[in-house]
């Protein structure tokens, strides 16, 4: 016979060690400082970037106002004047050429005529078409 009343199974955890579990959060610790490190290095390349491009841009802008300012300096009033336009009606000069009234072409007179008298168009006689 048996030796003995049932008794209580025995629970125990076995998981992570308490070393493991250090280890897992210095390494956790380190990428969190690595990942820390290489966004703010990114951060100020980027900055840089965005400076400089800034930098260019007002470069460009200034030299465009300059541009812009010369070429209104240099245009003088007999200048622009060269450049008017007027509408006024004048007559045609010899030889000039110009465009007519469009004129409708001849049409050749319809002279195609079907007849239907031909054909019976009976019961059962097929397709019934007037030739």
């Amino acid at each position: 016979m048996c030796g003995g009343g049932p008794s209580a199974p025995r629970v125990e955890y076995v998981g992570p060690s308490k070393d493991d579990i250090e280890r897992s959060q210095r390494s956790l610790d380190q990428y969190q400082q690595q990942m820390m490190q290489q966004q703010s290095q990114f951060q100020s390349q980027l900055q840089s970037q965005i400076d400089a491009a800034n930098a260019e841009t007002a470069e460009l802008q200034a030299d465009f106002a300059a541009e812009a300012a010369a070429a209104a300096a240099g245009s003088s009033a007999d200048q622009a004047a060269a450049y008017t336009t007027s509408a006024q009606q004048t007559e045609i000069p010899k030889g000039a050429q110009t465009t007519a009234a469009v004129t409708d072409k001849k049409k050749p007179k319809k002279n195609l005529k079907i007849s239907t008298g031909g054909t019976m168009a009976s019961a059962g006689s097929g397709l019934n078409i007037g030739v």
